[in-house]
């Protein structure tokens, strides 16, 4: 019997061409197998983290060890993105962290798409040496859907954050834009903000020696705008003036405001203080009477919303005792004076 028929069929049953095919792709599988395995990307993981402890502060900075790491690839402390992935070789990376609170979090690897691998629980950033503080902060929630703004009531819960303690009359959205050396107002068409005092907890940290709060994540001082998660969504908090944690007490004091006499003679009573802030929930001053007067000088009593600390009364951030420098400014002038009286007398706050 021929091995090749006439027909070109080997043994009588296959065709030559078929059994050289078949020869081809068997040989063709582990070629591509192996290629495949050569010059595939392997899967970038991670092993360790270098501290596993950090300090809260600023410029903080850890180091991941792994294995197949890639310039492009990022790292977030569990929902926290890091600042940066300073790529070493494919073994190692720096990350900068980000503002995120005290606690322990997953550090997370990935690349463009999706997450490539996880160590969980492997990065604790512990508190500051300075113990945990609370602020009072006013300011007002901003771009306000309706359904948002009917949520926000007194006693509101803001997880992580603190909690809303008053809420004012919603207004025309405005964004305060910092500006060296000051700010900028720039209004926002067809949207709504609303007034709000938030008590909220902070960290202390150093940041360059001056020590300062963050909440949010973020710096507490004014013009800071806060993005927070509330039950009624993600919601933009911009902050207009910081005060102290203890109760605002009113103070009784008296003012010989001078100047020019257009400016002073237009003092009245009932006008109000509104230092730099706009925002009606702000501590504030109003006028009561008018005593003592003359062209260019002007007596004026006012009750105004003072803190006491441990040397004295402060009123927006600023003390508050005979001989003290104060300035009354109104949305129509702006004149200085010299506090002559002050009631109650200061007593130091109880502990």
């Amino acid at each position: 019997m021929a091995i090749v028929d006439g027909h070109g069929r080997v043994l009588g049953r296959w065709n030559l061409v078929d059994v050289l095919l078949g020869i081809f792709f068997l040989v063709l599988i582990p070629l591509a197998y192996g290629a495949y395995l050569l010059f595939r990307e392997p899967t970038p993981t991670l092993t360790r983290v270098e501290p596993a402890e950090l300090t809260i502060g600023p410029n903080m900075r850890f180091k991941v060890r792994g294995e197949n790491l890639r310039p492009y690839l990022r790292v977030s402390l569990d929902n926290h993105q890091g600042k940066t992935f300073l790529y070493a070789d494919s073994t190692e990376a720096q990350i900068d962290v980000p503002d995120v609170p005290p606690g322990t979090y997953d550090v997370v690897l990935y690349d463009q798409s999706q997450e490539r691998h996880r160590l969980p629980k492997a990065l604790t950033i512990r508190p500051s040496a300075m113990p945990e503080a609370k602020l009072v902060a006013i300011g007002t929630f901003g771009n306000l859907r309706a359904e948002q703004i009917a949520g926000l009531k007194p006693g509101l819960v803001i997880d992580g954050v603190g909690v809303v303690e008053a809420v004012g009359t919603p207004v025309p959205q405005t964004t305060r834009v910092f500006v060296r050396p000051g700010t900028v107002e720039i209004p926002v068409p067809n949207a709504q903000m609303v007034p709000a005092r938030l008590r909220m907890a902070c960290f202390v940290r150093s940041n360059v020696g001056q020590p300062e709060c963050v909440g949010g994540g973020l710096s507490v001082q004014p013009t800071t705008l806060l993005f927070l998660d509330t039950p009624n969504g993600r919601m933009a908090f911009q902050i207009d003036q910081v005060l102290g944690p203890r109760e605002l007490e009113p103070v009784r004091i008296t003012v010989r405001f001078s100047g020019e006499p257009g400016v002073v003679s237009q003092i009245r009573v009932g006008d109000r203080d509104l230092g730099d802030v706009r925002n009606e929930l702000s501590a504030t001053g109003t006028v009561d009477a008018i005593g003592r007067a003359d062209q260019s000088t002007r007596d004026v009593r006012m009750t105004v919303q003072a803190q006491r600390d441990t040397t004295g009364w402060t009123y927006a951030m600023t003390p508050l005792r005979l001989g003290s420098a104060f300035t009354l400014r109104t949305p129509k002038y702006e004149v200085r004076g010299q506090v002559i009286e002050l009631s109650p007398e200061y007593s130091p706050p109880v502990q």
